[in-house]
């Protein structure tokens, strides 16, 4: 059965060209198989950069009944790149600075101090990043497969090293900290399916279809799961990637069903997450239900203080998968959705000072089919929910995702192109009305291909070009304007990039 399941796998990955190509190549849980053309076909990983696929336990060395195997895998990406956007120039006009210069600076109301006028970026630079996955698999006699993984990241919290903030191995640096993003066990068979518990992808991420995140680094996505996206323009100047493979959703504790495939030709996943907490979490660290003094723990349900209103609660996440092949034709489609809750408010403020926030509710679904080395599809998200998956203020409008993308594989290398488009709320809220303009709108085109070199052995070229707009919000600083002191600078910025790198996967 598990040679069955490795080789629909292998099938499916060269006919279908699904999404998370790319990022399989850098996962322990995607087995790189090189024909005899000398052309590799990674099995499909489905989900976000260094995210394992639902077909894990299938994976990774063979298994006997009664022993467990253990692996780390990983991955190093090296980088060089240049860029220009809006936040790069000198001369930058801080909100305060601008009110200054139209008149309609108020201090009591926007405190802030004017950014230097002569600060000014370098266009260029090196850069990299790593990924380590431990993990262990283990086959019991009545044929339960069980394990678990873990995704170990370097932290980059604190700003360059060097002047103020002394070198990386300095006592209170954080730069090059080990964390985890991942903690997950699992249990099932092939029969039955498999649960999964902890911080761990739901299925709207596990069964992503036609973002195109298999060329260069993942596009867009690498904002999110590397970082050379972002490089080296500034942060204020990038669109925010808008599918559910990114961490505000992949991060939380949860619990996950994946199914078998039925017929050959559907499957499905369902996931329960109760709270916004991730790894090591609060749950017992909460000192009482004071809603005025327990601010970030894991498990409140109801509170007084502003801002923490804006968490999920209660999400339920789930996706029905339908995967077919005839010759040269593949078809992969997705269908479902987001549901959540938020943590109630019980202040006595008014929406015009505390914001309040709608659950998630959101459509979730994706298409591509290809044909050969040929893929084309897309990828849609709509209904209540804002910029990096937190609730949408009431009010708002609902937001809409949306990405057309095509690739080419031929021999060992494949290239692509894709362009997204987010409109959601952003800064507007019930607080905001009025000074910020409803929509927030982002798009980011990407372009770029990647070329095997060697088993584990990658380099890619991306291109990048990004934009966003909100009127009456300082995109470069994140500063919402109000009917006092309203924004006018930074309402519109750009950024485009050009990265070269090399990838070394085990």
């Amino acid at each position: 059965m598990r040679k069955l399941l490795l080789a629909s796998a292998a099938m499916l990955s060269a006919t279908m060209g699904l999404a998370g190509v790319a990022s399989a190549q850098g996962t322990p849980w995607a087995t790189v198989n090189t024909a005899p053309s000398g052309s590799v076909t990674p099995l499909p990983v489905l989900g976000s950069a260094g995210a394992p696929g639902t077909a894990i336990p299938g994976f990774g060395p063979p298994l006997s009944p009664g022993e467990v195997t253990v692996r780390l895998g990983g991955r190093l990406v090296a980088y060089g790149g240049v860029g220009a956007d809006s936040g790069q120039h000198p001369g930058y006009l801080s909100a305060t600075s601008a009110q200054i210069a139209h008149g309609t600076y108020n201090a009591t109301t926007n405190p802030l101090g004017a950014t230097a006028a002569n600060t000014k970026l370098a266009s260029y630079g090196i850069g990299e990043y790593a990924r380590l996955y431990p993990s262990i698999d283990g086959l019991a006699a009545n044929g339960l497969k069980y394990g678990a993984f873990l995704e170990i990241r370097a932290d980059a919290g604190v700003a360059p090293g060097g002047g103020l903030n002394g070198s990386v191995s300095g006592a209170t640096a954080t730069r090059g900290d080990l964390y985890y993003r991942r903690e997950t066990a699992y249990l099932g068979t092939d029969n039955l399916g498999f649960l999964r518990i902890g911080a761990t992808d739901q299925p709207t991420s596990l069964f992503i279809t036609g973002t195109f995140e298999n060329f260069d680094d993942a596009g867009w996505n690498a904002q999110i799961a590397g970082g050379n996206a972002s490089f080296p323009t500034t942060t204020g100047s990038l669109p925010v990637y808008p599918f559910p493979d990114v961490g505000a959703l992949y991060t939380t504790n949860k619990i996950v069903y994946l199914s078998p495939k039925f017929a050959d030709l559907v499957d499905f996943g369902v996931s329960f997450a109760p709270d916004s907490g991730n790894t090591n979490p609060t749950i017992g660290a909460c000192t009482y239900a004071n809603t005025a003094t327990a601010v970030g723990c894991d498990t409140t349900s109801s509170t007084s203080v502003s801002g923490e209103n804006k968490r999920t609660r209660n999400t339920v996440d789930g996706v029905v998968r339908l995967r077919t092949a005839t010759g040269p034709v593949g078809i992969a489609a997705t269908a479902g959705g987001i549901y959540s809750g938020v943590v109630a408010y019980n202040g006595t403020s008014a929406n015009t000072v505390v914001p309040q926030y709608n659950g998630l509710a959101v459509f979730d679904g994706g298409l591509q089919v290809t044909y050969g080395g040929f893929a084309i599809g897309g990828h849609i998200d709509y209904g209540e929910f804002n910029t990096s998956w937190t609730p949408q203020p009431k009010g708002g409008r609902d937001a809409l995702a949306w990405i057309v993308g095509t690739s080419y594989q031929f021999g060992s290398a494949v290239v692509g192109i894709s362009y997204f488009n987010v409109q959601n709320p952003g800064s507007w809220s019930t607080v905001t009305s009025g000074a910020v303009g409803r929509t927030f709108n982002q798009s980011g085109l990407a372009a770029g291909g990647t070329l095997t070199l060697a088993p584990g052995l990658y380099t890619f070229l991306s291109y990048l070009y990004g934009d966003k707009h909100q009127a009456g919000v300082d995109l470069l600083t994140g500063v919402a304007g109000s009917a006092a002191a309203p924004i006018v600078t930074h309402n519109n910025v750009q950024a485009q990039s050009l990265v070269l790198g090399t990838r070394v996967a085990w």
